[in-house]
């Protein structure tokens, strides 16, 4: 997927749709999310941005009376948003694993180290079982 740079409302509303995670329209975000503050007209705004940029798709249509409403989808999952985000700012996967180690010391956390150590012992099985198939 292609890096999509995003505000921070448009963040904010991704954040949101991801925390909700099922397709949502504009009028059932406002009805859902009453405390961020925004008009129905701001939020559409947003919602036609999001979409422009590719970061949200049409899933289907709401029937709300004699009116529709068109839901929207995110197309990318917040991990790979804040994977791009971490790469444009050159953060790379070792200094992710470095600092949750180092934060993981700093706890006395030996349990959430031994998981690390084994996430990471399962990634590289991982990577030397693709190079085996090549």
């Amino acid at each position: 997927m292609a890096y999509v740079a995003l505000t921070k409302s448009e963040e904010k509303l991704m954040r949101f749709l991801w925390e909700q995670g099922v397709p949502l329209s504009a009028s059932e975000i406002q009805a859902l999310w009453k405390d961020n503050g925004w008009t129905k007209t701001y939020t559409r705004d947003i919602i036609r941005v999001l979409e422009e940029k590719g970061a949200i798709e049409f899933d289907s249509l709401e029937r709300t009376g004699k009116k529709y409403g068109r839901r929207f989808r995110t197309v990318m999952t917040k991990e790979e948003f804040y994977s791009q985000e971490a790469i444009r700012n050159g953060i790379t996967a070792g200094k992710l694993f470095r600092v949750e180690a180092l934060a993981l010391v700093k706890k006395g956390d030996n349990e959430g180290m031994e998981n690390l150590i084994q996430e990471l012992e399962d990634m590289i099985e991982e990577y030397r079982a693709r190079d085996d198939e090549e």
